[in-house]
């Protein structure tokens, strides 16, 4: 069946302006220490090996730039991008005109290009800075796979003086794709790695799409994150460690059905266990594993490991095959994290888990979403369910309005407003923190169409993935063909098709009687919104009918 391929307008204009674009080749000669370096739109800069902005140097890229990287096969030497400790980098793109990190092979203008599988195409983005962290008793520290030989690698405090608020820059509307080739041998290279880096650098609307290592992880620093998504990595999405004390809110992530690891991968320190451990704040974040019936292994929502220290909040945790929740309760041990729980150094609160392998209630069994650590003190894990009972945590549906793995414009992480991300309780916000926002709901999203904060320039709406709330057409539709989101549906139905002609599209129920007609006979095309709140909760069928072409799709509604 041909497919109708509906791009949105900001699309096509980047594909009419990449004709025009000149390639400018840089390798790490060309950039030196002290000096400003400005990377204009009317350009792509193509990347080969490792290329270091150091000390003293700032790097500024205007948005709508886009930066591509050579493969590299050679394993120690990929392309990659490495932000020194001392200098800065102002990436500031926006809504309209992200800055764009990818391979040298991305299409970025065909959004059929390249999609979740394709990653280790090159390296990744490092950002080295002078805040606190300690690894193995050191507080400088070089960056993994660098050799130690080489200066510009390292991070962390200066002749031991800590400089919490060090500024590294800005990245803000930044998208991180198809990354993670190999650093070093058995090393790849994460999405965005932030070493380090201090509470005076900006990171907002950040993109990680498709990285073969985690997506975004902190080793130690102060930085804070806010409004970021990682989509479709082979290992973790988020990771901290070295005593990372930042913030979060607005975090989203959703991984592969065929592999993935932790959602979250929390370390307090390395080796494990020490002091000062990782002590961030996180609220509001949305994870979607790989599904209950995924091939992948996807072990675990949230692994709180190696002592940890910190405080989750408001957040949704859902689609898991392995299990929700892991507080790490190593034998004789009383500085793990299940130790900092215990103390009250560690805090899960007013938090969702959702549809996690057959999971009905907070517990260690089967059925529940515990995963408790092999030769556990606790062995019933009995203070940690007490821990999450007595703080509000909940295993219940915050009806996320679509959830999809391909790129067919059916992916919608919002919550119904009458889901439980709406009627449970919310914990309060840090009181004269300017850094959150007080939301009055739980996970990275509302309800509003108008505060999908992914739409117009992520990777998930550029490459078909996300649910079209913008008026603008960003994902493909398929001729005489339609599409349902959300599917189970909550009381509204987006209905998306695209016909020759004149279209029969009604609702039939479970005894083959029309429930409610959406189009009859006449020529449409485009999303319809519907209220189906009026229909009983059950099995339907969305029936189309084109000419002498007849189908049904299977509709669910709760």
């Amino acid at each position: 069946m041909k497919k109708i391929y509906t791009l949105t307008v900001g699309l096509l204009m980047a594909s009419a302006s990449l004709k025009a674009q000149t390639i400018v080749n840089i390798v790490d000669a060309d950039l030196n220490a002290g000096q400003t370096y400005n990377w204009t739109n009317n350009n792509i800069y193509l990347l080969d090996g490792l290329v270091f902005v150091e000390d003293g140097a700032t790097l500024n890229i205007e948005e709508g730039t886009i930066v591509k990287f050579t493969p590299r096969a050679d394993i120690g030497n990929p392309s990659a991008l490495v932000i020194c400790r001392g200098a800065k980098i102002f990436a500031n793109g926006s809504v309209t005109a992200p800055i764009i990190f990818t391979a040298e092979d991305d299409d970025v203008a065909d959004p059929q290009d390249l999609g979740p599988t394709d990653n280790a195409l090159w390296g990744g983005i490092v950002v080295l800075g002078k805040a606190y962290t300690i690894k193995n008793g050191n507080t400088e520290v070089n960056v993994e796979g660098i050799p130690t030989t080489e200066p510009r690698g390292v991070y962390g405090m200066p002749a031991g003086s800590n400089v919490d608020t060090d500024n590294s820059g800005v990245l803000r509307y930044v998208s991180i794709r198809h990354g993670g080739r190999q650093i070093a041998t058995g090393s790849e290279l994460n999405g965005l790695s932030l070493a380090a880096v201090g509470s005076g650098t900006t990171l907002e609307y950040i993109d990680i799409y498709a990285n073969s290592d985690d997506g975004i992880e902190f080793f130690g620093g102060t930085v804070n994150l806010k409004y970021a998504s990682v989509a479709f990595t082979e290992d973790d999405c988020y990771d901290w460690d070295e005593s990372w004390k930042g913030k979060g809110q607005f975090w989203f992530s959703i991984q592969r059905d065929d592999i993935a690891d932790a959602g979250w991968e929390c370390d307090g320190s390395t080796p494990d266990d020490l002091t000062p451990a990782s002590d961030p704040i996180v609220y509001n974040a949305t994870h979607i594993g790989s599904g209950p019936g995924a091939a992948a292994s996807n072990p675990i929502g949230w692994l709180f490991r190696a002592g940890t220290r910190g405080y989750a909040s408001n957040s949704i945790v859902t689609e898991m095959k392995g299990k929700g929740i892991e507080v790490q309760d190593k034998p004789t041990n009383t500085s793990d994290a299940y130790a900092q729980l215990l103390a009250g150094e560690l805090t899960i609160k007013n938090n969702l888990f959702h549809n996690i392998g057959s999971t009905t209630v907070i517990d260690g069994t089967s059925n529940g979403i515990i995963r408790i650590t092999a030769s556990a003190d606790d062995a019933t894990a009995t203070a940690l369910i007490n821990h999450l009972t007595t703080n509000s945590n909940l295993v219940a549906n915050p009806s996320l309005y679509g959830i999809s793995r391909t790129q067919n414009g059916l992916l919608d992480p919002r919550p119904s407003g009458t889901g439980a991300a709406y009627s449970t309780s919310l914990d309060t916000y840090p009181a004269g923190d300017a850094f959150f926002t007080t939301v009055n709901y739980k996970g990275a999203f509302s309800t509003s169409s108008t505060e999908l904060w992914l739409s117009g320039w992520s990777s998930l709406a550029k490459n078909g993935h996300l649910v079209n709330v913008t008026g603008i057409n960003e994902y493909n539709y398929v001729l005489n063909s339609l599409v349902l989101f959300p599917n189970p549906s909550n009381g509204i139905l987006n209905i998306g098709y695209e016909s020759n002609g004149k279209v029969v599209v009604q609702i039939i129920n479970s005894q083959g009687q029309s429930a409610k007609v959406i189009s009859n006979n006449t020529s449409a095309s485009g999303v319809q919104t519907l209220d189906v709140s009026d229909l009983s909760k059950g099995l339907y069928f969305i029936s189309f009918t084109n000419g002498n072409q007849q189908f049904t799709k299977k509709l669910i509604i709760e």
